[in-house]
This record gives C-alpha cells, structure tokens and sequence, in this order.
C-alpha cells in the first residue's frame, strides 16, 4: 500500500511539473518581470546604503572640524 501510495505521489508530481501550457512567450516575460523585480530592489538596497555612507560621512566631517576648530582656539 506504502508502495502504491508513493507511485501515485510520484506521478502527481511529474505530471504537476509538466506544464506545457505555458509558452515560451510567456515565461520570457515571467522571467523578465522578475529581474527587474529584483533590479529594483538591489538599486533600491544600494541607494540605502549609500545614503547611510554619504550621512555618516557629513557626520565624521562635522566631528572633525568641532574638534579641529576647538584645537585651534587654544
């Protein structure tokens, strides 16, 4: 019965797989809706980080020049 159970199971999957409804056509754009998909959300990470780098850099340079003017007071 464990047998038969999993040559059903099998098969349903096989045929499951096989889905030859889709067209080339189709699945071209499936896939290209999907990289820009993820073109989108590697510029949109990118564009993150570098704003986190461009603050933290007007940051440092802000540190910088308190620590520069305070040394030149003296």
């Amino acid at each position: 019965m464990k047998r038969f159970l999993t040559i059903i199971a099998l098969a349903g999957t096989l045929a499951a797989c096989n889905n030859s409804a889709d067209s080339t056509a189709e699945q071209k754009d499936s896939i290209d809706s999907i990289g820009a998909e993820k073109k989108e959300m590697i510029d949109s990470a990118a564009e993150q980080k570098k704003d986190a780098i461009d603050s933290t850099t007007a940051q440092k340079k802000e540190n910088l020049e308190k620590v520069d003017s305070a040394t030149n007071r003296n």
